[in-house]
C-alpha cells in the first residue's frame, strides 16, 4: 500500500507478503526490513519485497539507497524456525535460493549506489545482504558472520566472488570455512565493512556518508559503481555454483541435523552425508 507519511515522505507500508518498508527523502531513499519479531529472518517474500523496492528506487529522484533492518538486528538470515516446519519440494528449494541470488545482485548492480546499516546482526543471508551493498558501515558492538558451514548448508550472494574482493582470499576461508563471528572493530580491521562506529552514531554516520555521495554529480558516481562492477566478470558463475552447492547440502542428511540440532538448541553431530 502507498501512502504519505505527515512529513511529506512516500512510504510502502510493510505488509505480510513483502516485510519490507521503501521511503524517499530528499535524496536517500531508504529500504527497510520489517520482520523485527523474527529479527528480519529472510523470507522469499521478503526477498520479493527488496526486490521491489529497488525497482521503484530505479524510477525515483534518490541518489543513494540506504538497506537497513528494523528493530535489534540488520538481518539474523535464514528463518530456521519456517525451515523446519515443513518439508520443502526441490522445487520450493531451488526457488527460494534464487530468490536470494536476485535479491543479492539486484543490489549489487543497482545503478545508485547501495549503503548497508548494520546494526546487532548480520548473520548468514544478512551477512549476504550487507555484503551486497557497496559501502558498509556497521556498529562496533554488532555481529557479522557467514555460519552455513556449522550447520549443515552453504552461502549465496555471491559471497564467493564478494568476500575475497572485500577481505583477501586467505582471510575470506577462515570466515567461511570456520564459521567465525567478527565484531564491528575486527570487521573494520580486515576491510570487510567500510566504517564502524558506536552505535549511537551509527544513524548519523550513515547519513554523513550518504551526504558525501549525493553531493556528488550523479553520473559520474552511476559510472564508477558500473565500471567497477564490470570486474565482476564471474558472479553470474558463482551465483550459480552456489545456488547448486547449497541445493546439493539441503539433500544431506546434515542439512537436516543442522535444522534439527537450531530448533532443538543443540549443537549438530554431523557425518558427511
Amino acid at each position: 500500500m502507498d501512502c504519505t507519511d505527515d512529513r511529506g515522505v512516500d512510504t510502502v507500508e510493510p505488509t505480510a507478503t513483502d516485510a519490507v518498508e521503501y521511503r524517499v527523502d530528499g535524496d536517500v531513499a531508504t529500504v527497510t526490513l520489517t520482520r523485527p519479531d523474527r529479527l528480519n529472518a529472510v523470507t522469499k517474500e521478503l526477498y520479493a519485497g527488496v526486490l521491489g523496492a529497488l525497482e521503484r528506487a530505479s524510477d525515483e529522484d534518490a541518489r543513494v539507497i540506504v538497506i537497513q533492518g528494523a528493530g535489534r538486528a540488520f538481518c539474523v538470515g535464514a528463518d530456521m524456525k519456517a525451515h523446519g516446519e515443513r518439508e520443502r519440494t526441490a522445487g520450493e528449494k531451488r526457488e527460494y535460493a534464487w530468490a536470494a541470488q536476485r535479491a543479492c545482485r539486484a543490489l549489487q548492480t543497482h545503478e545508485r549506489p547501495v549503503i548497508a546499516k548494520v546494526q546487532g546482526y548480520a548473520i548468514g543471508a544478512g551477512a549476504e545482504l550487507a555484503l551486497s551493498a557497496d559501502l558498509i558501515v556497521m556498529a562496533d558492538d554488532a555481529e557479522m558472520r557467514f555460519p552455513e558451514a556449522g550447520i549443515g548448508t552453504y552461502v549465496g550472494g555471491g559471497v564467493t566472488y564478494r568476500l575475497p574482493e572485500r577481505v583477501g582470499t586467505a582471510t575470506a576461508k577462515r570466515l567461511l570455512l570456520t564459521a567465525a563471528s567478527v565484531d564491528g572493530n575486527e570487521a573494520s580491521e580486515i576491510g570487510l565493512v567500510n566504517e564502524t562506529v558506536p552505535p549511537d552514531d551509527l544513524n548519523d554516520a550513515v547519513d554523513d556518508l550518504a551526504g558525501e555521495i549525493t553531493g556528488n554529480a550523479p553520473i559520474p558516481v552511476a559510472f564508477a559503481k558500473e565500471h567497477l562492477n564490470r570486474r565482476a566478470d564471474n558472479l553470474d558463475l558463482a551465483l550459480t555454483a552456489e545456488v547448486d552447492a547449497l541445493l546439493t547440502c539441503m539433500e544431506t542428511d546434515d542439512w537436516q541435523e543442522g535444522v534439527d540440532a537450531f530448533a532443538e538448541d543443540r549443537e549438530p553431530i554431523f557425518e558427511g552425508q
